[in-house]
């Protein structure tokens, strides 16, 4: 069949056309797989330099937070940080790649940060480098020039004890472990706290290793041979024997501090003390005493997990409340000892009340017997919990001078229950004022973060409320609803 002329050039002009939409097509498709790579080839660069990922989690688990990223921003020193584990190797946990991406985020925040990670096992020539340090695999090592702090891997968790005896990771602590460390290593202001012991005091390790994870420096200290000089604060934790009188001269002694003041006490009582004349005459003079008994509340909503011994403290308003990033959280104050305010002023001697049980709380006396009920109690809420009692003095310049006592109605505070407790405020509280007493400017609280679900911070009352609700309103809500239905449905 032959095609006429009109017909050859339709069929050429038709080929050409097919060949221009082919061409083009082919055009647009390599465009735009050239455009892919380049911009995943951007990207990549940009994500060696930035920080391109984005956290979907409660929380922000997986992110550095606002005040990491803000003391990042104001390093004017370098700072090396050194992972003894090849990058592998944080890997087969979910902790484990929270750590890692915890730790990735320090220099893409700040250029004078660098991360190397080395396989200790391959290359042991950093141990030469820090011979001085009980180095193991995993550990972490942080440096601004001379000044060096290592982290065990270990203490980049907190641990809880299974029913059957095993240690188990509840919380990521990199975070707050990391930033303390470069804290650490950049700050020239050293606090020197002298946790004294003996006279059956609390050992407090569990704070004390808090405070040197936040740049203090925390010495035991045996009361027997206390030398306090050069240092800033002393913690003396429920001690359940009598000071003999030097050492309470020990104590005055630290506290005026050849007239310069400017020491801090931190006091803590307890339900089980019993008598200590010489002690309780010593807190006398500063506005405080403690009598027999036991601090109990009776509304549920203020306990913790309906143990009337239990309570929680309720926040007086003033400057440590304000500096909480949630005061909705409870303060816990275990078995605590009742206190009294002996004065609030009287020469020179000043006394703030931080903390307070409610007026529902009661005191439970330590002889009372089985029978003993909550209408019984000799003394009804509200009850002092944590005060600072503080003694004035002006120089001769008119410098206003002053040494400060923390009284706390329980050393429980400072329990395990207390301080890891992320729906608690004791762990930030505690620091806010430590840091404040002690003049303090380069505190960081950072909070663990747990992967396994945030434990719920409510009340016994409200946990109370929502079984009723869940366990019956909402059912029988349903229910009901249901019948509802099938009626409407049956006599339509």
């Amino acid at each position: 069949m032959e095609l006429t002329g009109d017909e050859g050039l339709d069929g050429l002009k038709r080929l050409n056309h097919s060949l221009k939409v082919n061409i083009l097509f082919a055009v647009i498709t390599v465009s735009l797989i050239a455009a892919v790579l380049l911009v995943n080839g951007i990207l990549l660069r940009l994500s060696q330099r930035s920080h391109l990922q984005l956290d979907l989690t409660a929380g922000s688990l997986y992110e550095i937070g606002d005040d990491t990223r803000a003391l990042l921003a104001s390093l004017q020193s370098p700072v090396s940080i050194y992972v003894l584990s090849d990058e592998g190797g944080f890997s087969g946990s979910q902790y484990l790649t929270q750590v890692k991406r915890i730790i990735d985020q320090y220099p893409r925040y700040s250029g004078l940060v660098s991360l190397e990670y080395v396989d200790y096992a391959v290359n042991p020539m950093i141990a030469l480098r820090f011979p001085d340090l009980p180095l193991s695999h995993g550990d972490l090592i942080v440096q601004s020039g001379e000044n060096v702090r290592h982290l065990a891997g270990a203490n980049l968790f907190h641990y809880a004890v299974s029913p059957e005896g095993s240690f188990t990771i509840v919380a990521s602590r990199a975070e707050e472990a990391l930033t303390s460390a470069i804290v650490n290593v950049i700050s020239s202001e050293t606090v020197k706290i002298a946790l004294l012991t003996g006279n059956g005091a609390s050992g407090g390790s569990l704070f004390a290793a808090i405070l040197v994870d936040n740049n203090y420096e925390v010495e035991s200290v045996a009361l027997a041979t206390a030398v306090l000089d050069g240092y800033d604060a002393a913690m003396l934790l429920s001690p359940t024997i009598d000071l003999s009188e030097d050492v309470v001269r020990k104590l005055e002694a630290f506290l005026y501090n050849g007239g310069l003041y400017g020491k801090t006490l931190f006091y803590t009582a307890g339900a089980a003390q019993g008598a200590l004349p010489n002690l309780d005459m010593f807190l006398s003079e500063w506005g405080v005493g403690f009598t027999d008994g036991a601090v109990f509340e009776t509304f549920p909503g203020r306990t913790f997990q309906y143990q009337p011994f239990y309570p929680m403290a309720m926040f007086s308003e003033g400057k440590y409340t304000d500096m909480l990033r949630d005061p909705s959280m409870p303060f816990l104050m275990p078995v605590s000892r009742p206190m009294e305010l002996l004065f609030t002023a009287r020469g020179g001697y000043y006394i703030d009340t931080l903390l307070y049980f409610s007026d529902t709380a009661g005191v439970r006396p330590a002889d009372a017997g089985e029978d003993f009920t909550a209408e019984q109690s000799p003394r009804k809420g509200p009850i002092p919990a944590l005060v600072v009692s503080g003694f004035h003095a002006t120089a001769h310049d008119g410098t206003v001078l002053r040494s400060v006592i923390v009284f706390s109605s329980s050393g429980g505070i400072f329990e395990t229950v207390a301080l890891q407790n992320s729906s608690l405020n004791n762990t930030e509280y505690l620091l806010n004022l430590m840091g404040d007493l002690t003049d303090r400017d380069d505190i960081v609280n950072i909070l663990p973060k747990s992967l396994s679900g945030r434990t719920l911070g409510i009340s016994s009352a409200q946990s109370s409320t929502l079984g009723v609700i869940l366990v019956g309103l909402i059912p029988a809500a349903i229910l009901l609803a249901g019948v509802a239905v099938w009626l409407l449905r049956r006599y339509k």
